[in-house]
Protein backbone atom coordinates (compact mmCIF):
# COMPACT_ATOMS: atom_id res chain seq x y z
CA UNK A 1 0.00 0.00 0.00
CA UNK A 2 1.02 3.62 -0.56
CA UNK A 3 2.92 5.74 1.93
CA UNK A 4 0.72 8.46 3.37
CA UNK A 5 1.59 11.72 5.09
CA UNK A 6 -0.85 14.01 6.84
CA UNK A 7 -0.88 16.65 9.55
CA UNK A 8 -3.35 16.07 12.37
CA UNK A 9 -5.39 18.85 13.99
CA UNK A 10 -2.85 19.12 16.82
CA UNK A 11 0.07 19.68 14.35
CA UNK A 12 1.45 16.14 14.70
CA UNK A 13 2.78 14.90 11.37
CA UNK A 14 1.67 11.30 10.81
CA UNK A 15 3.48 9.22 8.19
CA UNK A 16 2.34 5.66 7.58
CA UNK A 17 3.39 2.73 5.40
CA UNK A 18 0.87 -0.11 5.80
CA UNK A 19 2.20 -3.62 5.13
CA UNK A 20 -0.71 -6.04 5.31
CA UNK A 21 1.52 -9.11 5.07
CA UNK A 22 3.59 -8.13 8.11
CA UNK A 23 2.91 -9.56 11.56
CA UNK A 24 4.65 -6.70 13.35
CA UNK A 25 4.53 -2.92 13.42
CA UNK A 26 7.17 -0.30 14.21
CA UNK A 27 6.34 3.12 15.64
CA UNK A 28 8.70 6.08 15.89
CA UNK A 29 8.05 9.32 17.78
CA UNK A 30 10.54 11.74 16.19
CA UNK A 31 11.29 15.12 17.77
CA UNK A 32 13.29 17.70 15.76
CA UNK A 33 15.47 18.60 18.73
CA UNK A 34 18.99 17.40 19.51
CA UNK A 35 22.26 18.42 21.09
CA UNK A 36 22.95 21.19 18.56
CA UNK A 37 20.01 23.19 19.98
CA UNK A 38 21.53 23.30 23.44
CA UNK A 39 23.78 26.01 24.88
CA UNK A 40 26.76 25.88 27.20
CA UNK A 41 24.31 26.31 30.09
CA UNK A 42 22.35 23.09 29.44
CA UNK A 43 24.72 20.84 27.50
CA UNK A 44 23.52 17.23 27.51
CA UNK A 45 19.92 18.03 28.47
CA UNK A 46 18.26 16.38 25.42
CA UNK A 47 20.07 13.10 26.05
CA UNK A 48 19.15 13.33 29.75
CA UNK A 49 15.48 13.80 28.83
CA UNK A 50 15.67 10.75 26.55
CA UNK A 51 16.81 8.64 29.49
CA UNK A 52 14.10 10.01 31.77
CA UNK A 53 11.28 8.98 29.41
CA UNK A 54 11.69 5.42 30.74
CA UNK A 55 11.74 6.26 34.44
CA UNK A 56 8.22 7.11 35.61
CA UNK A 57 4.91 8.56 34.41
CA UNK A 58 1.84 9.69 36.35
CA UNK A 59 0.44 6.16 36.10
CA UNK A 60 3.43 3.86 35.62
CA UNK A 61 6.73 3.11 37.31
CA UNK A 62 9.90 2.36 35.34
CA UNK A 63 9.28 -1.33 35.99
CA UNK A 64 5.71 -1.04 34.69
CA UNK A 65 7.01 0.43 31.42
CA UNK A 66 9.65 -2.28 31.02
CA UNK A 67 7.20 -5.06 31.86
CA UNK A 68 4.56 -3.65 29.49
CA UNK A 69 6.81 -4.38 26.50
CA UNK A 70 8.42 -7.53 27.85
CA UNK A 71 5.04 -9.19 28.34
CA UNK A 72 4.14 -8.81 24.65
CA UNK A 73 7.59 -9.70 23.31
CA UNK A 74 8.03 -6.13 22.12
CA UNK A 75 10.97 -3.78 22.06
CA UNK A 76 11.21 -0.09 22.98
CA UNK A 77 14.24 2.15 22.87
CA UNK A 78 15.31 5.73 22.23
CA UNK A 79 18.28 7.68 20.96
CA UNK A 80 19.50 11.26 20.71
CA UNK A 81 21.37 12.75 17.77
CA UNK A 82 22.62 16.22 16.98
CA UNK A 83 19.44 17.10 15.05
CA UNK A 84 16.85 14.67 16.41
CA UNK A 85 15.56 12.62 19.32
CA UNK A 86 13.54 9.46 18.75
CA UNK A 87 11.46 7.13 20.91
CA UNK A 88 10.63 3.96 18.98
CA UNK A 89 9.02 0.57 19.52
CA UNK A 90 8.47 -2.61 17.51
CA UNK A 91 5.70 -4.97 18.60
CA UNK A 92 3.31 -7.64 17.31
CA UNK A 93 0.66 -5.85 15.23
CA UNK A 94 -2.19 -6.72 17.58
CA UNK A 95 -0.58 -4.57 20.28
CA UNK A 96 -0.28 -1.31 18.31
CA UNK A 97 -2.97 0.62 20.22
CA UNK A 98 -1.57 -0.56 23.56
CA UNK A 99 1.91 0.50 22.48
CA UNK A 100 0.79 3.94 21.28
CA UNK A 101 -1.00 4.59 24.57
CA UNK A 102 2.16 3.87 26.57
CA UNK A 103 4.40 5.90 24.25
CA UNK A 104 1.99 8.85 24.42
CA UNK A 105 2.06 8.63 28.20
CA UNK A 106 5.86 8.60 28.21
CA UNK A 107 6.15 11.74 26.07
CA UNK A 108 3.40 13.72 27.81
CA UNK A 109 3.17 12.55 31.45
CA UNK A 110 6.68 11.69 32.60
CA UNK A 111 7.17 12.81 36.20
CA UNK A 112 10.91 13.60 36.48
CA UNK A 113 11.04 12.84 40.19
CA UNK A 114 14.19 14.13 41.93
CA UNK A 115 15.23 10.66 43.10
CA UNK A 116 14.86 9.29 39.58
CA UNK A 117 16.92 12.14 38.15
CA UNK A 118 19.74 11.65 40.64
CA UNK A 119 19.81 7.90 40.01
CA UNK A 120 19.84 8.36 36.25
CA UNK A 121 22.48 11.08 36.48
CA UNK A 122 24.90 8.43 37.74
CA UNK A 123 23.92 6.11 34.87
CA UNK A 124 24.57 8.83 32.29
CA UNK A 125 27.88 9.79 33.89
CA UNK A 126 28.91 6.13 33.65
CA UNK A 127 27.82 6.07 29.99
CA UNK A 128 29.97 9.13 29.26
CA UNK A 129 33.00 7.66 31.01
CA UNK A 130 32.56 4.40 29.08
CA UNK A 131 32.49 6.32 25.79
CA UNK A 132 35.71 8.09 26.75
CA UNK A 133 37.44 4.69 26.93
CA UNK A 134 36.43 3.98 23.30
CA UNK A 135 39.13 5.37 20.96
CA UNK A 136 36.85 5.49 17.93
CA UNK A 137 34.04 7.29 19.74
CA UNK A 138 36.40 9.88 21.23
CA UNK A 139 38.04 10.35 17.85
CA UNK A 140 34.68 11.11 16.21
CA UNK A 141 33.96 13.78 18.83
CA UNK A 142 37.35 15.31 18.04
CA UNK A 143 36.56 15.18 14.32
CA UNK A 144 33.40 17.24 14.81
CA UNK A 145 35.32 19.73 16.95
CA UNK A 146 37.77 20.25 14.07
CA UNK A 147 35.16 20.35 11.30
CA UNK A 148 32.87 22.79 13.13
CA UNK A 149 34.98 24.53 15.80
CA UNK A 150 33.16 26.29 18.65
CA UNK A 151 29.75 25.49 17.18
CA UNK A 152 26.80 23.70 18.78
CA UNK A 153 26.76 20.95 16.18
CA UNK A 154 30.24 19.85 17.23
CA UNK A 155 29.45 19.43 20.92
CA UNK A 156 29.22 15.96 22.44
CA UNK A 157 25.65 14.65 22.32
CA UNK A 158 25.66 13.48 25.93
CA UNK A 159 27.73 16.40 27.21
CA UNK A 160 30.58 15.98 29.67
CA UNK A 161 30.37 14.52 33.16
CA UNK A 162 30.60 18.08 34.49
CA UNK A 163 27.82 19.27 32.17
CA UNK A 164 25.51 16.52 33.39
CA UNK A 165 26.36 17.16 37.04
CA UNK A 166 25.21 20.79 36.71
CA UNK A 167 21.80 20.15 35.16
CA UNK A 168 18.95 20.90 37.58
CA UNK A 169 15.57 19.21 37.76
CA UNK A 170 13.88 22.40 36.49
CA UNK A 171 16.20 22.67 33.50
CA UNK A 172 15.64 19.05 32.51
CA UNK A 173 11.88 19.09 33.07
CA UNK A 174 11.34 22.42 31.27
CA UNK A 175 13.27 21.13 28.26
CA UNK A 176 11.03 18.07 28.28
CA UNK A 177 7.84 20.14 28.49
CA UNK A 178 8.84 22.56 25.75
CA UNK A 179 10.45 20.15 23.28
CA UNK A 180 8.90 16.74 23.94
CA UNK A 181 5.60 17.00 25.83
CA UNK A 182 4.52 19.96 23.68
CA UNK A 183 7.31 19.90 21.10
CA UNK A 184 7.03 19.44 17.34
CA UNK A 185 6.43 15.74 16.65
CA UNK A 186 6.41 13.42 13.65
CA UNK A 187 5.00 9.94 14.23
CA UNK A 188 5.98 7.27 11.73
CA UNK A 189 4.23 3.90 11.63
CA UNK A 190 5.30 1.04 9.41
CA UNK A 191 3.83 -2.46 9.33
CA UNK A 192 0.47 -4.14 9.76
CA UNK A 193 -1.53 -1.37 11.41
CA UNK A 194 -4.99 0.14 11.71
CA UNK A 195 -3.94 3.65 10.73
CA UNK A 196 -7.25 5.35 11.56
CA UNK A 197 -7.28 3.99 15.11
CA UNK A 198 -3.69 5.16 15.51
CA UNK A 199 -4.62 8.63 14.25
CA UNK A 200 -7.48 8.86 16.76
CA UNK A 201 -5.12 8.05 19.64
CA UNK A 202 -2.61 10.67 18.49
CA UNK A 203 -5.33 13.28 18.00
CA UNK A 204 -5.91 13.19 21.77
CA UNK A 205 -2.48 14.73 22.43
CA UNK A 206 -2.18 18.47 23.00
CA UNK A 207 -1.39 20.84 20.15
CA UNK A 208 2.30 20.83 19.35
CA UNK A 209 4.72 23.77 19.24
CA UNK A 210 6.62 24.76 16.13
CA UNK A 211 10.13 23.28 15.77
CA UNK A 212 13.05 25.11 17.36
CA UNK A 213 15.04 27.38 15.10
CA UNK A 214 18.65 26.38 14.47
CA UNK A 215 20.88 28.83 16.32
CA UNK A 216 23.41 29.16 13.49
CA UNK A 217 24.21 27.40 10.23
CA UNK A 218 27.40 25.31 10.60
CA UNK A 219 30.59 26.73 9.12
CA UNK A 220 33.06 24.19 7.71
CA UNK A 221 36.70 24.57 8.75
CA UNK A 222 39.48 23.45 6.41
CA UNK A 223 42.29 22.01 8.50
CA UNK A 224 45.14 19.49 8.68
CA UNK A 225 45.34 18.61 12.35
CA UNK A 226 47.10 16.10 14.59
CA UNK A 227 45.52 15.66 18.03
CA UNK A 228 47.44 13.76 20.68
CA UNK A 229 45.67 10.82 22.32
CA UNK A 230 46.59 8.14 24.90
CA UNK A 231 45.79 5.20 22.60
CA UNK A 232 47.95 2.65 20.78
CA UNK A 233 46.61 3.38 17.30
CA UNK A 234 46.08 6.48 15.22
CA UNK A 235 42.61 7.32 13.91
CA UNK A 236 42.71 8.94 10.48
CA UNK A 237 39.91 11.01 8.94
CA UNK A 238 39.74 12.67 5.52
CA UNK A 239 36.54 14.71 5.28
CA UNK A 240 34.93 16.74 2.48
CA UNK A 241 31.85 19.00 2.73
CA UNK A 242 28.93 18.11 0.46
CA UNK A 243 27.61 21.07 -1.46
CA UNK A 244 24.03 22.13 -0.78
CA UNK A 245 21.22 21.94 -1.76
CA UNK A 246 20.77 18.20 -1.39
CA UNK A 247 18.46 16.43 -3.80
CA UNK A 248 17.30 12.84 -3.82
CA UNK A 249 19.34 12.11 -6.97
CA UNK A 250 22.44 13.71 -5.51
CA UNK A 251 22.26 11.63 -2.33
CA UNK A 252 21.66 8.48 -4.39
CA UNK A 253 24.79 9.23 -6.42
CA UNK A 254 26.83 9.85 -3.27
CA UNK A 255 25.53 6.61 -1.75
CA UNK A 256 26.74 4.63 -4.77
CA UNK A 257 30.09 6.43 -4.74
CA UNK A 258 30.47 5.74 -1.02
CA UNK A 259 29.97 2.02 -1.70
CA UNK A 260 32.64 2.16 -4.40
CA UNK A 261 35.13 4.03 -2.22
CA UNK A 262 34.88 2.53 1.25
CA UNK A 263 31.53 1.18 2.40
CA UNK A 264 31.95 -2.44 1.28
CA UNK A 265 34.53 -5.21 1.58
CA UNK A 266 35.24 -4.96 -2.16
CA UNK A 267 35.57 -1.16 -2.03
CA UNK A 268 38.70 0.70 -3.13
CA UNK A 269 39.89 1.62 0.35
CA UNK A 270 39.16 -1.72 2.01
CA UNK A 271 40.96 -3.63 -0.73
CA UNK A 272 43.90 -1.26 -1.03
CA UNK A 273 44.59 -0.51 2.62
CA UNK A 274 43.61 -3.77 4.29
CA UNK A 275 43.43 -6.70 1.87
CA UNK A 276 46.35 -5.87 -0.45
CA UNK A 277 48.74 -4.24 2.01
CA UNK A 278 47.58 -5.07 5.55
CA UNK A 279 48.05 -1.51 6.74
CA UNK A 280 44.99 -1.46 8.99
CA UNK A 281 42.19 -3.52 10.49
CA UNK A 282 39.39 -0.94 10.31
CA UNK A 283 38.77 1.18 7.21
CA UNK A 284 35.52 2.52 5.79
CA UNK A 285 33.79 5.64 4.52
CA UNK A 286 30.47 7.26 5.38
CA UNK A 287 28.07 10.10 4.61
CA UNK A 288 26.67 12.32 7.35
CA UNK A 289 23.56 14.43 6.69
CA UNK A 290 22.09 17.24 8.77
CA UNK A 291 19.21 19.56 7.99
CA UNK A 292 21.56 22.31 6.84
CA UNK A 293 24.91 20.67 6.08
CA UNK A 294 26.47 17.37 5.03
CA UNK A 295 29.87 15.77 4.59
CA UNK A 296 31.58 12.65 3.28
CA UNK A 297 34.48 11.10 5.20
CA UNK A 298 37.00 8.28 4.91
CA UNK A 299 38.20 6.68 8.15
CA UNK A 300 40.99 4.28 9.11
CA UNK A 301 42.41 3.06 12.41
CA UNK A 302 46.09 2.23 11.96
CA UNK A 303 49.27 1.31 13.81
CA UNK A 304 51.22 4.52 14.35
CA UNK A 305 54.08 3.32 12.12
CA UNK A 306 51.65 3.06 9.19
CA UNK A 307 50.21 6.56 9.52
CA UNK A 308 52.24 8.19 6.75
CA UNK A 309 51.76 5.38 4.21
CA UNK A 310 48.00 5.16 4.87
CA UNK A 311 47.65 8.92 4.44
CA UNK A 312 49.57 8.65 1.18
CA UNK A 313 47.58 5.68 -0.16
CA UNK A 314 44.31 7.33 0.83
CA UNK A 315 45.28 10.53 -0.92
CA UNK A 316 46.33 8.61 -4.05
CA UNK A 317 43.07 6.63 -4.24
CA UNK A 318 40.91 9.70 -3.85
CA UNK A 319 42.86 11.61 -6.49
CA UNK A 320 42.59 8.67 -8.90
CA UNK A 321 38.84 8.76 -8.46
CA UNK A 322 38.78 12.53 -8.90
CA UNK A 323 40.58 12.13 -12.22
CA UNK A 324 37.73 9.92 -13.47
CA UNK A 325 39.17 6.47 -12.68
CA UNK A 326 35.80 4.81 -12.20
CA UNK A 327 34.81 1.70 -14.14
CA UNK A 328 31.41 0.29 -15.03
CA UNK A 329 32.02 -3.00 -13.22
CA UNK A 330 32.54 -1.43 -9.81
CA UNK A 331 29.66 0.98 -10.42
CA UNK A 332 27.26 -1.87 -11.13
CA UNK A 333 28.58 -3.85 -8.16
CA UNK A 334 28.04 -0.87 -5.86
CA UNK A 335 24.52 -0.25 -7.18
CA UNK A 336 23.50 -3.88 -6.72
CA UNK A 337 25.01 -3.89 -3.23
CA UNK A 338 22.74 -0.97 -2.28
CA UNK A 339 19.77 -2.62 -3.98
CA UNK A 340 20.41 -5.86 -2.10
CA UNK A 341 20.68 -4.04 1.23
CA UNK A 342 17.39 -2.27 0.54
CA UNK A 343 15.61 -5.50 -0.35
CA UNK A 344 16.84 -7.16 2.84
CA UNK A 345 15.84 -4.09 4.88
CA UNK A 346 12.38 -4.15 3.31
CA UNK A 347 11.53 -7.19 5.44
CA UNK A 348 12.33 -5.29 8.66
CA UNK A 349 9.55 -2.90 9.70
CA UNK A 350 11.84 -0.96 12.05
CA UNK A 351 14.35 -0.27 9.29
CA UNK A 352 11.57 0.80 6.97
CA UNK A 353 10.20 3.13 9.63
CA UNK A 354 13.61 4.74 10.18
CA UNK A 355 14.15 5.02 6.41
CA UNK A 356 10.92 7.02 6.10
CA UNK A 357 12.03 9.26 8.97
CA UNK A 358 15.33 10.06 7.24
CA UNK A 359 13.52 10.88 4.00
CA UNK A 360 11.02 13.06 5.85
CA UNK A 361 13.56 15.09 7.79
CA UNK A 362 15.75 15.49 4.69
CA UNK A 363 12.71 16.80 2.77
CA UNK A 364 13.05 14.03 0.17
CA UNK A 365 10.09 12.33 -1.51
CA UNK A 366 8.52 9.57 0.61
CA UNK A 367 8.97 6.75 -1.88
CA UNK A 368 8.53 3.00 -1.42
CA UNK A 369 11.68 0.88 -1.51
CA UNK A 370 10.90 -0.46 -5.02
CA UNK A 371 11.00 3.10 -6.36
CA UNK A 372 14.31 3.69 -4.57
CA UNK A 373 15.73 0.53 -6.18
CA UNK A 374 14.62 1.79 -9.59
CA UNK A 375 16.24 5.18 -8.99
CA UNK A 376 19.57 3.64 -7.92
CA UNK A 377 19.72 1.41 -10.98
CA UNK A 378 18.96 4.35 -13.29
CA UNK A 379 22.09 6.30 -12.29
CA UNK A 380 24.68 6.64 -15.05
CA UNK A 381 28.44 6.80 -14.89
CA UNK A 382 28.21 10.44 -15.96
CA UNK A 383 25.90 11.19 -13.02
CA UNK A 384 28.42 9.67 -10.63
CA UNK A 385 31.46 11.38 -12.13
CA UNK A 386 29.76 14.76 -11.89
CA UNK A 387 29.00 14.27 -8.18
CA UNK A 388 32.47 12.84 -7.56
CA UNK A 389 34.17 15.90 -9.05
CA UNK A 390 31.98 18.16 -6.92
CA UNK A 391 32.47 16.17 -3.70
CA UNK A 392 36.24 15.70 -3.85
CA UNK A 393 37.17 19.37 -3.66
CA UNK A 394 40.65 19.06 -2.18
CA UNK A 395 40.79 22.77 -1.38
CA UNK A 396 38.12 22.06 1.27
CA UNK A 397 39.50 18.76 2.54
CA UNK A 398 40.04 18.42 6.29
CA UNK A 399 42.42 15.76 7.58
CA UNK A 400 42.48 14.78 11.23
CA UNK A 401 44.86 12.29 12.83
CA UNK A 402 43.84 11.47 16.36
CA UNK A 403 46.75 9.84 18.17
CA UNK A 404 50.52 10.25 17.99
CA UNK A 405 52.27 12.62 15.60
CA UNK A 406 54.31 9.75 14.10
CA UNK A 407 53.86 9.89 10.32
CA UNK A 408 51.64 12.96 10.31
CA UNK A 409 54.37 15.56 9.85
CA UNK A 410 56.39 13.43 7.46
CA UNK A 411 53.38 12.94 5.16
CA UNK A 412 52.68 16.64 4.85
CA UNK A 413 56.39 17.44 4.56
CA UNK A 414 56.66 15.08 1.57
CA UNK A 415 53.39 16.36 0.12
CA UNK A 416 54.57 19.94 0.22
Amino acid sequence: MAIQKRTLNNNIVLITEPIDTAKTVSVGFWFPVGSRFETDKNRGVTHFVEHMLFKRTLKKTAFDIARAFDRIGGYINAFTERDLMCLHATVPSEHLEYTLSIMCEMVTDSVFAEEDIERERKVIESEIITSQDDPEEVAFDELYAVLFPNQGISESIAGSVNDVSLLTRNEIFNWYKDNVSLGALSVIICGNADIEKAALILENLEKRNLPLEILAKPEWAVSKKNIKAPFQQNQIFAAFPIKLPLTEKKINCLTVLNAVIGDTMSSRLFQRLREQNGYCYTVYSFITLFSDCAFWCAYASVAKKNTSIVLKELDNELKKLFSGDLNEMEIEAAKEHIVGEEIIASEDVELRMKRLARLHFSNFPLIVYTEFVKNIRSLSKEDLLFQLSEMLDFSKETIVVYGGSYGFKSFFKCKN
